[in-house]
């Protein structure tokens, strides 16, 4: 697969259709995978936490989940390469997982909010609140391996959910994982997203700002200093990104 260098991180060019397939793939032979939904906020976390670094830069599938994103890769000279939204990358596995009778595990959320998700048709095995203990954490992957899911919807939000997955895929080797942030709460129609006009002008992160007025420490300064960075930091973009 392409990767773009979006300042020194690798971002996969794929398709929804070419990533889902690669993700099954991988369940189909039993192989342990980390899919990240890369963002600004996520590059801007990692820039200051070697570890989330590390961690962005070994996973097998890494998807732009953002304008910002997009705008960083076109900048890069991939002017064809295209948005994939991880929640709608996320309900296309799922839709998958349906048809194919694949093992499902959720982790994260608040505990009224797991209980409400529901997916049709989807063989959930593994479903458990993201407002747990450290102590807690051994109990939990006991009943992971126990329960056997090939694919695990990680809700902790970045970068807990990142940690959470590299510090266990030696213990879970064989379960896909991703990392899916704030998606639970959607899912269980406790968050609506934004209208399909502003997705189509890449202005969720509009939408959830003004909906979502405390989400504004979090996104500022983080994005007007990342689209600073695309227009005077372009040394750092790239159309090919090298496994360090």
């Amino acid at each position: 697969m392409n990767k773009a260098n979006v300042f020194g991180y690798p971002v996969h060019l794929v398709t929804q259709d070419e990533g889902v397939n690669y993700v099954l793939d991988a369940i189909d032979k039993g192989q342990g995978l980390h899919i990240v939904t890369i963002n600004p906020e996520i590059i801007a976390a990692a820039d200051k936490s070697p570890e989330l670094a590390g961690i962005l830069k070994q996973a097998e599938l890494v998807i732009p989940d953002s304008i910002g994103m997009m705008l960083a890769i076109w900048s890069s000279g991939f002017f064809r390469a295209k948005k994939l939204p991880g929640i709608e990358f996320s309900e296309k596995l799922l839709e998958k997982c349906a048809e194919k009778g694949i093992r499902v595990g959720f982790l994260g959320g608040k505990p009224e909010i797991i209980k409400e998700l529901n997916f049709p048709g989807v063989n959930v095995v593994f479903s458990h609140h993201g407002y747990f203990k450290d102590e807690e954490v051994n109990d939990i992957t006991q009943q992971l391996q126990a329960s056997e899911p090939q694919i695990l919807f990680v809700g902790l939000g970045c970068p807990k959910q990142e940690y959470f997955i590299k510090r266990h895929r030696n213990i879970l080797k064989k379960i896909a994982m991703i990392g899916v942030g704030g998606s639970f709460d959607v899912w269980a129609k406790k968050v609506k997203r934004a209208p399909v006009l502003f997705q189509a002008f890449g202005l969720e992160w509009f939408y959830r700002l003004v909906t979502q007025p405390e989400r504004f420490n979090r996104m500022f300064p983080v994005l007007p200093l990342f689209f600073l960075r695309i227009v005077f930091d372009r040394k750092n973009l790239g159309k090919k990104y090298e496994n360090e």
